[in-house]
């Protein structure tokens, strides 16, 4: 007997679960630390820029996102700057909250802190994961609010009526990062249908943390009522467009989690699942259906209408607590061959961004849905600072400089530390990025003058039409070794007549 009255083996016991417990902290703040290197280190997207300049404009949230990622950023800007490390702190902050939730989750499964260090490393054998880990996006910050809503699933299904707070806390703040985290709703059904969780409708519980949950979603209602319900009739009608039934949006939906995944760690994933539903315990199935209903779903309006295959992988953090915890002939050697594709994947992505110029030379296209992919695209990577300094250099004192793309008018800005005055042109009809119009009045874009840059030709007839007066620039070029990559046209816009519809949404 040791000192305290406890046995060898409970003291034993005690210590594997410290150095468990040790080891899982280890694991999570090496792999912060490698996000933190990441995000330093690799240049802003067109989209995180866009998500930025969302930052500076206070709103209750916008027209194509809620803003909860967005929010996130003031306080990092605020302290660290306007820079890669503050627009991504937050998928990073994310990134960790995946991680610590992982291990409530898996040890309501049966699991150890060690199963939840495997899981967390399991899930960064995924290019998914690995890059969208400190990338920012919306999509990160609902994936940790979705593994935490379905650890309060299971939760309840093992009888835990305070976890409904939970999950309506998580729902709540779920939505406001992206509203497909609806889709985990149905993981609390096997709680109340055939857990003890259905003892738990006859209080009032459930129903104040549907409330809450609710409450914590008023700013999307705000905008609404504000904007005439544009953030919503989007997300329902004018996001996609059907086009009967088809099964080549439904392949290119799964050949994209295979890609996002590896086809290896997805047939690993899918096997550990199958496994799990015996015994078919209520917990577990709360699991099951966590993982398999975004899956399913987006299976579903596949058929229909062209959807992105990350919308579908919400719930691979809870299948990679079951890989961990469920054991069956084979799961090394995918894991294996996960780990040798999905970081051979993850690497090449990311020395692509840090090196485009020396894959220029390589000639290669896949003419695919939905666009033609080359390496031509590469050329979008390339000379973005050197174009910013020439537009500073080129636009007159009241200028604006205006683009129909959202990536390039919002990452000019970035790039120029916000004082580069930019405003997107949506003379093309698109859909995404379509936030700025929502910022300014046409009184005060009414007559300005305008410097539009461009990497498409005709742009110009179309500007004829908005502006009393365009004349075209010289290009901005941008050579490399005595070749040219990159050509970007440059019309400068005088008075502009017509703002409606093209810079601006409001009355």
């Amino acid at each position: 007997m040791t000192a305290d009255g406890a046995g060898p083996s409970t003291a034993r016991q005690e210590g594997d679960r410290s150095a468990g417990l040790r080891g899982f902290v280890a694991v999570l703040l090496a792999l912060t630390a490698l996000h933190v290197v990441l995000a330093v280190a690799l240049p802003v997207s067109g989209d995180e820029a866009y998500y930025w300049d969302c930052s500076r404009h206070a709103e209750w949230s916008s027209f194509d996102q809620p803003k909860l990622v967005i929010w996130a950023m003031v306080p990092f800007r605020a302290v660290l700057g306007e820079n890669q490390l503050a627009v991504r702190a937050p998928a990073i902050v994310a990134s960790l909250l995946i991680g610590l939730l992982l291990l409530p989750l898996v040890r309501r499964l049966g699991g150890t802190p060690r199963h939840a260090a495997l899981a967390y490393l399991a899930l960064h054998l995924a290019p998914l994961m690995f890059l969208g880990s400190f990338y920012a996006s919306t999509d990160i910050a609902m994936a940790a609010a979705y593994l935490g809503a379905t650890w309060a699933a299971v939760a309840l299904a093992q009888g835990e009526r305070r976890a409904w707070w939970g999950f309506g806390i998580a729902a709540g703040l779920g939505f406001l990062a992206k509203f497909p985290i609806v889709t985990v709703l149905p993981a609390v059904l096997p709680a109340v249908i055939r857990g003890p969780a259905r003892h738990h409708l006859r209080t009032a519980t459930p129903y104040l943390a549907a409330a809450l949950s609710f409450l914590l979603t008023t700013p999307v209602w705000v905008w609404a009522v504000q904007h005439d319900w544009d953030n919503i009739r989007f997300q329902l009608q004018g996001r996609h467009s059907g086009a009967g039934f088809t099964l080549s949006y439904l392949a290119e939906y799964l050949g994209g989690i295979a890609l996002l995944l590896t086809p290896f760690l997805l047939a690993a994933f899918a096997v550990a699942w199958w496994r799990s539903r015996r015994p078919a315990r209520p917990d577990w199935l709360a699991a099951r259906v966590a993982v398999a209903s975004p899956l399913l779903l987006f299976a579903v309006i596949g058929l229909r209408t062209r959807v992105s295959p990350h919308w579908g992988t919400t719930g691979v953090m809870v299948a990679a607590a079951m890989l961990v915890l469920v054991a069956f002939r084979g799961r090394s050697t995918l894991v294996a061959g996960a780990a040798v594709m999905g970081l051979g994947l993850s690497l090449a992505a990311v020395g692509i961004v840090l090196l485009p110029e020396r894959l220029m030379a390589i000639e290669w296209s896949y003419r695919g849905q939905p666009n033609r992919i080359s390496t031509k695209a590469l050329a979008e990577l390339i000379g973005n600072r050197e174009i910013v300094d020439r537009l500073q250099a080129l636009r007159g004192p009241d200028e604006l400089v205006a683009s129909e793309s959202y990536s390039d008018v919002h990452l000019y800005a970035f790039l120029s530390g916000g004082t580069l005055p930019t405003r997107l042109a949506n003379i093309r009809g698109g859909k995404h990025g379509l936030a700025s119009l929502y910022w300014y009045r046409p009184a005060e874009l009414a007559g300005r003058d305008m410097l539009f840059v461009t990497d498409r030709d005709g742009q110009e007839k179309v500007l004829r039409g908005l502006f009393e007066e365009v004349r075209a620039e010289p290009p901005i070029e941008i050579v490399r070794d005595g070749v040219l990559i990159r050509r970007v046209l440059l019309y400068r816009c005088h008075n502009l007549l017509r703002p409606e519809g093209a810079f601006t949404r409001l009355d």
